[in-house]
């Protein structure tokens, strides 16, 4: 594959620079080395002459910056809060990276005024327009915030590791997801693999389950091996993706970011980009709050008329428990044939 900038400035005429591509590494669990991943992958296509933009948005785990040895004294969350802008929370990495800490206060513009909502969604459309990568380091788990910022990217690249547990809390992930209608087609990097074979392994008895169970099918992005090298750059904060391209270690982020270009020429879904998603969803939040607010009239036929119905049966059956049994498991009969899993599992 050719990195070089003329081949990168085509790459930006194709894919359009209102909107960059935004890949969100998400994981089940903590601990599958998901930062490491999404930092070391922005650093290589840095590194390839794309303009990439890091977001942290672990909010419970936000360690990028300590993997880089850099402290910020300010956050996305101040300029949520009006205190600072945009360009004054960006925090340059290398040449071609930039990092934005605290990308976990997005959700917090929800709560916003309208006048402070727009100004700093505007920032964001600005922002998002200087450059051709985002990358989100999301939070690992099932917290909302994480939903979004999977939602919100044009790819999801799902960490998982040969441990049993890290593959169980990714199946929960990906069912998630998808019972609340993501329909992209996730990718998996396999972490932590002992080689080509195990990570191969890995996958396939992932992928399976996924597909069997869930229903979903599975994109391989590819895997980074189990490195002592990986592992002491966290206390030397110094990346791996920072040394010699043809070093083993750094090699394979490079192949990683190899995959992943392989993967955008093959189509992603359309996407509105981070910042439009923020504002739809604005805008769909506010429109709900307006209609709950408005007062609420019971329509003839209404839940409340039935279960006034219900209960004047019940009681017109009092002492004969035959009658009542037969009225309950019948109510139950008829409301096990229309209700989805979501409210089955509710009611259970």
């Amino acid at each position: 594959m050719n990195h070089n900038n003329s081949s990168n400035a085509v790459d930006r005429q194709e894919s359009g620079s209102q909107v960059p591509l935004t890949l969100a590494v998400t994981g089940g669990k903590g601990g599958v080395g998901k930062t490491q991943v999404a930092l070391n992958l922005a650093l290589v296509l840095a590194r390839q002459g794309y303009r990439t933009l890091l977001l942290d948005g672990d909010a419970e785990l936000a360690n990028v910056n300590v993997m880089l040895g850099i402290y910020p004294g300010v956050t996305l969350e101040h300029v949520v809060l009006g205190e600072r802008t945009l360009e004054e929370v960006v925090l340059p990495v290398t040449d071609n990276l930039d990092l934005l800490p605290g990308a976990s206060g997005v959700p917090g513009c929800l709560d916003l005024d309208s006048a402070r909502r727009e100004n700093f969604l505007e920032q964001l459309r600005v922002l998002e327009k200087g450059y051709d990568r985002v990358i989100i380091d999301t939070a690992a788990g099932l917290s909302t915030p994480a939903l979004h910022m999977v939602a919100a990217s044009h790819l999801a690249a799902l960490v998982i590791t040969p441990d049993p547990t890290s593959l169980t809390d990714a199946f929960s992930l990906v069912k998630v997801l998808h019972r609340k209608g993501y329909r992209r087609t996730p990718s998996v990097i396999v972490n932590m693999a002992s080689g080509a074979t195990e990570a191969q392994t890995v996958y396939r008895r992932f992928s399976t389950a996924v597909s069997r169970y869930i229903g979903v099918q599975l994109h391989y992005l590819g895997a980074i091996w189990r490195d002592e090298t990986i592992a002491q750059s966290i206390s030397t904060q110094h990346p791996v993706a920072m040394m010699d391209p043809k070093d083993p270690s750094c090699r394979q982020f490079w192949t990683l970011a190899d995959m992943l270009a392989v993967r955008c020429s093959q189509g992603v879904a359309p996407a509105n980009g981070f910042a439009r998603y923020w504002a739809r969803l604005v805008r769909r939040r506010h429109h709900q709050r307006s209609e709950d607010r408005k007062p609420q009239r019971e329509a003839p036929g209404s839940s409340q008329e039935w279960l006034t119905a219900l209960a004047t049966h019940l009681h017109s059956t009092q002492g004969d428990p035959l009658a009542q049994y037969r009225l309950v498991t019948g109510v139950l009969e008829v409301l096990g044939q229309s209700v989805d899993e979501d409210t089955l599992e509710a009611l259970q």
